[in-house]
């Protein structure tokens, strides 16, 4: 069954309620946008000028609570009474509109017949409410307002992040006063003249390894192994040292600092308490094992992987020291043995000329023999009578005699009818111009001297 539809003023009415609610609805909806962004816009003010530090959700909760509010407040509902009497009051009509709406549901109640009056009144109120709800447009000049208003709120708050993305920021340091005179220091300042750059971590290491002897080395060597047997981490640490294996051992050493900080805290105990007792067991004999052994086991004792790792470093750096030590010494003592034997062995180098040039002038030993014996005999009572050929030379052999023909000497030319003869044609840089050395001729021929005849091919020999 259909209801039977409203008088005509109260459809009325409801129309124009309809459109009254619809434009508050759009005004207020702008208008709760811009109160929202209201709120940062002014934190960022106070940020920029005043030094605000306010946290995000200082500012957020405000503004969504207006937000909030302006949408409760623009979709409220609009009762028809009030909404007649508040158009009465504006338009002047002297409660026309709510007596008529008052008369209307009174005749709606009862199902009387209204009056000519009334009739009347109620014709009149449904004109008035519908001229007014032709004047009546959503988008009117209270909407453009707010829309503006809008647009200079998030204006002014894009302008303010512009801004601060812009400024500089500068960090929050102390300010530091430089000093007023600046004055270059000194070399003896900076680096003093007898200052250890780098002191290594066991200064008394290089001493000890040099009086170490190779048995207290060995032994050494043999208690670390024993102390290192036990433990799962070390026994391939002590296997290398029990073949020998100096390198590997220390290499082992290596890998397993890298790998201390992954052990368990039993397991680096065990391992302290091992390093201990090789310390202890090999007492003073050692100083450069026992010292990063202590250190290692201290280190343990106390959780500090770091120093525990260092120590373990130097361990192996000590046991390589140890393996060049031997080599060292077994390579200084061949050669300390062998160059007597070499220098006994092998002639001198001016005693190899002396013997060829003395080889090649016999001749001239008689001749020297008397200028020398005449020397001594001058010389007095020194004492000090020429060696012979054996004893000069320092090799096993009997000595050559070489006689000359004397015939060939007619056939040398000496130096000086050498140049003689030669005259203009052998100038002072030439190879073939000597200068007399002996002008005696009793010191014999000149070993140095070449044919006449043969000239010009030992002339074209030398030249380039």
């Amino acid at each position: 069954m259909s209801q039977p539809s409203p008088p005509p003023l109260l459809r009325s009415l409801q129309r124009l309620r309809g459109a009254f609610w619809r434009r508050r609805a759009a005004l207020w909806l702008v208008r709760a946008v811009w109160l929202a962004l209201l709120v940062p816009t002014l934190f960022m003010a106070g940020y920029l000028w005043l030094g605000w530090q306010p946290v995000w959700y200082y500012w957020l909760s405000p503004m969504l609570l207006v937000g909030f509010l302006a949408l409760l407040w623009a979709l409220r509902p609009i009762r028809l009474k009030k909404m007649a009497g508040r158009l009465d009051r504006r338009l002047g009509l002297r409660a026309r509109l709510i007596t008529a709406f008052e008369v209307g549901q009174a005749a709606q109640r009862t199902n009387q017949a209204d009056n000519l009056v009334a009739q009347r009144l109620l014709q009149e109120s449904v004109n008035i409410l519908i001229d007014l709800r032709r004047h009546i447009r959503t988008l009117g000049r209270g909407f453009w307002l707010e829309l503006q208003a809008l647009i200079a709120v998030a204006a002014l708050l894009a302008a303010l992040l512009m801004l601060d993305a812009l400024t500089p920021q500068l960090p929050n340091a102390t300010v530091v006063e430089l000093p007023a005179s600046w004055q270059e220091p000194k070399a003896e300042a900076v680096l003093p003249p007898d200052a250890e750059l780098f002191p290594p971590p066991f200064a008394q290491e290089p001493q000890i390894q040099q009086i170490m002897s190779q048995e207290q080395t060995q032994q050494a060597l043999e208690a670390l192994a024993d102390a290192l047997r036990d433990q799962a981490v070390t026994r391939s640490i002590a296997e290398a040292l029990d073949r020998g294996d100096l390198s590997g051992a220390a290499e082992g050493l290596r890998r397993l600092a890298d790998q201390l900080g992954e052990l368990s805290e039993q397991a680096r105990g065990e391992l302290g308490q091992a390093m201990q007792e090789a310390a202890e067991s090999m007492g003073e004999n050692a100083p450069g094992l026992t010292g990063p052994l202590q250190s290692g086991s201290n280190a343990l004792e106390q959780n500090d992987v770091r120093a525990a790792q260092q120590a373990l470093e130097a361990l192996a750096e000590a046991i390589e020291s140890a393996q060049d030590a031997p080599q060292e010494s077994a390579q200084a003592q061949p050669e300390s043995s062998g160059q007597p034997q070499e220098n006994s062995g092998e002639p001198q180098p001016g005693e190899g000329q002396e013997e060829a040039q003395e080889g090649q002038n016999p001749a001239d030993q008689p001749q020297e023999g008397q200028g020398s014996g005449a020397g001594s005999g001058e010389e007095g009572e020194g004492g000090d009578q020429p060696a012979s050929e054996e004893e000069r030379l320092g090799v096993e052999g009997q000595p050559l005699e070489l006689e000359s023909d004397p015939a060939s000497e007619e056939r040398v030319l000496q130096p000086a009818e050498l140049d003689a003869e030669a005259g203009d044609e052998t100038a002072e840089d030439s190879p073939f111009a000597r200068q007399t050395t002996h002008t005696n001729g009793d010191l014999g021929p000149d070993p140095l001297a070449y044919p006449w005849q043969k000239r010009d091919v030992i002339r074209r020999y030398f030249t380039p």
